[in-house]
Formats: structure tokens, C-alpha cells, sequence
């Protein structure tokens, strides 16, 4: 399961018991951060390049706009209960942290990128120390101290330099998580680059959209929430022609680590494509919240396949 909605140790252990296998504990942080205001998740429809606020559920499944704002506990809070997930876990089953950087903007420039890749490892180390298992680096985020617009992932020496830090502070694996590209090349380059210093990528974050309501205003109210990040079914072309381009630079030879796919995966059909093609995992976010049974029901399909 991708890290949305596993808040805390009681949800880790609940999708756990009913048979995902691998987990990740929703992203951490330094410091306690608040959720935005409610309402911070939508159902929406997809129409061109927005979408739209919707009053029930889609009939071609889930698609949800999010506007969180990265919440986190206090770090002794989260500590204490990634270590009771940690002890929940069944044989075989794995627990993913995924943790994030505070920025510091105010610091300037040089002095805030070096803060914030201290505090990536900072918490990537006490995550570690609390029994995570890997550690997901959530780079599909803002980064505020680079261009407008500008992701954490897409400024290649910030992300290259978090990663490296990570990797020579903890032993455990870790995970880029990444969001969309804006074409192939750019996909194979960041690949390329961060390759040294990550076991595995983890594909597609989010779709980032301007998300409103039938009138045209902002669907979450508060200054900065028009644009959020939309998950879910209609997101599944999208994401899965990235991490099928992200596959197919990894049998080309160029580098051999782990591809952990997530984005729309709304069905076990889709949860088998994906790794047939080969992914190393397919999570799910979206889908475990309208059908908690989606692990079973795929155990269910590849037991029928392999009779068959």
C-alpha cells in the first residue's frame, strides 16, 4: 500500500490483517505539521486539463483531488508508533516509512538546501531507528527554494545530494519516490542520476491539477489550494505509460534497481499488468479505500490463473 492511508500504527495493522504485504506508513516529518482545513479530499471527474469537484463517486471508480498539506505527528509521537506497526507486521510483510524535509526559505538559498537535505536525513534516520524496513524519500514535493513550479525530484543535485545523505546514514533500502515527468528523457536522466545513491524508485506520485468546483472556483478553500494532486482511477494512462518507460530504460541495461508502481491501479487487471511488465511491487492507495479486500481478491485471481 502506497503511504496515504496508512496513518498510523492501528491502520498499518489493519491492512496488514487483510493481506497487503507491503506497507507504507504515511510520510513523516521533523516537526508536527497540521492538515489544511476541511474539506482536504474530493471526488473529482477529469475534463482536460482540470478537474472538477464531484458530488458522488465516479462510475468508472474512484478518482480523488487531495490538498493535505504533508501533515505530520510530533516526532516522538511517530517514532513510538512506527515501532508498534513495526511489531504488527506478520511474516513477510514489510514496513516502508516515507519521510519528507521541512523547508526553511527564509534561511537563503544555499543554506536552506543544506537544511532541508539535514533534515531528509534526520528523519530518515530515526525512521530507521524505529523499525522501518526501507525508507521512501518523498521527493515529489515543492521545492520551495528552487524556480517556481519546480519539484524536489526535478532539481537533480538537491535530490541527488538528499538521497546520498540518506543512503550513508541509514543501512536499510531506500526508495525515490517520484513524481510525473515531463517526457522520457527527462524520466531517463533523473533515473540515471539517482541511481547511485537509491535501491528503487517508486512511480507516480500524483497528478498535479487545477481542481475546481462546477462554478469555476477553487474546489478547498484557502490562498495556494487551486492546484492539488489528483490519484485514483482516470489517473491510470497517465501513470502507467511512466512506469512502462521507467521498465523499459531498466531492461535497456542502464541501471537494475526496484520499480514499485502506483498510480490508478483500480483493479487487479491492472495490478497484473504492471507486473507482468515487470514492476517489483504494485501499490495501492485509492483502491484500498473503496474495496479493503483488493489483496485478497488478487490473491484470489493469480491462484485461479495459475490452476488454470
Amino acid at each position: 500500500m502506497a503511504a496515504g492511508p496508512l496513518l498510523n500504527s492501528k491502520w498499518v495493522e489493519g491492512y496488514a490483517r487483510l493481506g497487503f504485504d507491503v506497507l507504507t506508513y504515511a510520510t513523516v516529518r521533523s516537526r508536527m505539521q497540521p492538515a489544511h482545513s476541511l474539506p482536504n479530499i474530493r471526488y473529482v471527474e477529469n475534463r482536460g486539463q482540470v478537474a472538477i469537484a464531484a458530488r458522488r463517486l465516479p462510475v468508472d471508480g474512484a478518482t480523488l483531488a487531495f490538498s493535505l498539506g504533508l501533515p505530520s505527528m510530533e516526532p516522538e509521537a511517530w517514532r513510538k508508533d512506527v515501532r508498534r506497526a513495526k511489531e504488527r507486521l506478520g511474516p513477510g510483510q514489510i514496513l516502508a516509512v516515507s519521510v519528507v524535509g521541512t523547508p526553511e526559505p527564509e534561511a537563503g538559498r544555499e543554506a536552506g538546501m543544506e537544511a532541508l537535505i539535514d533534515d531528509y536525513a534526520r528523519c530518515s534516520v530515526w525512521a530507521a531507528e524505529a523499525g522501518a524496513d526501507a525508507i521512501e524519500v518523498h521527493l515529489a514535493v515543492p521545492n520551495l527554494l528552487g524556480e517556481p513550479g519546480q519539484m524536489v525530484y526535478e532539481h537533480l543535485p538537491l535530490a541527488a545530494q538528499i538521497l546520498y545523505r540518506i543512503r550513508t546514514s541509514v543501512s536499510v533500502p531506500v526508495l525515490a519516490k517520484l513524481g510525473l515527468f515531463r517526457s522520457p528523457r527527462a524520466l531517463h536522466e533523473t533515473a540515471t542520476k539517482l541511481a547511485p545513491w537509491t535501491h528503487g524508485f517508486v512511480l507516480v506520485h500524483g497528478i498535479p491539477r487545477r481542481v475546481l468546483d462546477e462554478s469555476g472556483n477553487a474546489a478547498f478553500d484557502g490562498s495556494g489550494r487551486e492546484w492539488a494532486y489528483v490519484v485514483g482511477a482516470a489517473t491510470y494512462p497517465v501513470c502507467s505509460r511512466q512506469i512502462e518507460e521507467m521498465l523499459a530504460w531498466r531492461k535497456a541495461g542502464v541501471w537494475n534497481h526496484a520499480v514499485l508502481a502506483v498510480g490508478g491501479v483500480s483493479t487487479v487487471e491492472r495490478a497484473q499488468h504492471l507486473l507482468q511488465e515487470g514492476a517489483d511491487a504494485v501499490l495501492v492507495a485509492t483502491a484500498a479505500f473503496s474495496d479493503p479486500l483488493f489483496a485478497m481478491r488478487f490473491r484470489q485471481a493469480a491462484a485461479t490463473s495459475a490452476v488454470a
